[in-house]
């Protein structure tokens, strides 16, 4: 293409997007923006040319390359132009969708969205779908337990990086933005955090269960989900006094509300097995060592199991070397810190979720880390 049609397509394409054209389908431009299109291209007419007539044959030129289109309707003038023309789609047409699955019967409305669903939906139903035919436990569990349970074993690490947090964004379309199909597909139910204050030890919300016992042990979950799971399982004896949401990193901060008054006598903590997960209760022990606290301990059996259950996924934080790794996990029970030295090399983690509502529930080695 010649210099002048070059720059005559890309004023006409600049005017339109002014307009607000997006590119993926034609539209129309008038005359008179043809007119104000064409005089903007540099050194257009050097041979003093009847511009009209010049202009007509760039239209004819560009229409012959498939990127206009002419209207029959044209001016009475000498040189009949076109009142107006088509400018072609500039926009790559959206690929074809790949073939379905074969679909589980729950999920047989999504035959219809298919071709219209966007990537993510479409990787997303196929986990989903992957984890029907599976014959999986009805046993119903908290969302994000379920989601992990989903994306971190038939979802790519690429579509799902951090799987149990899937549904936190992922809402819309016939499953995932109709919550109670969603939870009736899935076998799942929404939990819902503790109430957060700076007292929380002794400002208890109606069935938020912070106090859970007369016992002297305070046991702190990292994640929602788990610490909803973990209350909701707790067997009659235990010597916990309380369950607490240490929601992340907040819990280096929060460890400083406690006071005598509380009755603690021992912290214990589980958490995410990542960089993270592993510097929170290390720094929270720190601050209330230096406080004259109990320092914080690792619930040496659940941590087992989540070592056990777990299928680690690439962490947000880079991968550490050997010997911070080791240093670090000298919090971590002597058995388990050869794994943990593991993943934290690779940068790998493993999210707490997986030890959830159903294991605590039909499991009772962990209750050794409650009394």
């Amino acid at each position: 293409m010649k210099h002048r049609q070059s720059e005559f397509i890309r004023h006409l394409r600049a005017g339109a997007t002014e307009a607000g054209w997006k590119g993926a389908r034609r539209t129309s431009v008038v005359l008179d923006d043809i007119w104000i299109a064409f005089r903007k291209v540099n050194n257009r007419n050097p041979d003093g040319e009847f511009e009209p007539l010049l202009m007509s044959r760039l239209l004819d030129e560009l229409e012959e390359h498939g990127l206009i289109e002419q209207m029959k309707q044209r001016t009475r003038d000498k040189v009949a132009l076109p009142l107006k023309i088509w400018l072609c789609a500039t926009a790559l047409p959206r690929p074809s969708a790949p073939p379905m699955p074969h679909w589980h019967p729950d999920l047989y409305l999504l035959a219809r969205e298919w071709p219209s669903a966007t990537l993510k939906q479409r990787s997303a139903y196929v986990a989903v779908n992957h984890w029907l035919m599976s014959d999986p436990d009805p046993f119903p569990v908290p969302l994000r337990e379920r989601a992990l349970e989903i994306f971190g074993t038939y979802g790519s690490e690429a579509d799902f990086p951090m799987p149990e947090k899937t549904f936190d964004t992922l809402r819309s379309g016939p499953i995932f933005g109709d919550s109670d199909r969603l939870h009736t597909t899935l076998r799942t139910f929404t939990t819902h955090p503790p109430l957060l204050t700076e007292t929380f030890l002794t400002e208890i919300g109606d069935g938020y269960y912070q106090r859970v016992g007369g016992g002297d042990i305070l046991l702190v979950v990292e994640n929602s989900a788990t610490w909803w799971s973990l209350v909701h399982s707790l067997p009659g004896n235990h010597r916990l006094g309380y369950v607490a949401w240490g929601l992340g990193g907040t819990f280096r901060a929060s460890v400083n509300t406690l006071a005598d008054r509380h009755g603690i006598g021992e912290i214990r903590y589980f958490g995410d097995l990542d960089l993270s997960g592993i510097r929170i209760p290390y720094a929270a022990s720190k601050t209330a060592s230096e406080r004259g606290l109990p320092t914080v301990q690792p619930t040496e059996r659940l941590y087992g199991a989540l070592l056990e259950l777990g299928r680690a996924r690439g962490a947000k934080e880079k991968a550490i070397d050997a010997g911070e790794a080791r240093a670090l996990v000298k919090w971590m029970p002597a058995a388990h810190r050869a794994k943990v030295v593991g993943l934290l090399v690779a940068g790998q983690r493993l999210a707490q979720e997986w030890v959830g509502y159903r294991y605590l529930t039909r499991n009772t080695a962990w209750h050794a880390d409650l009394v």
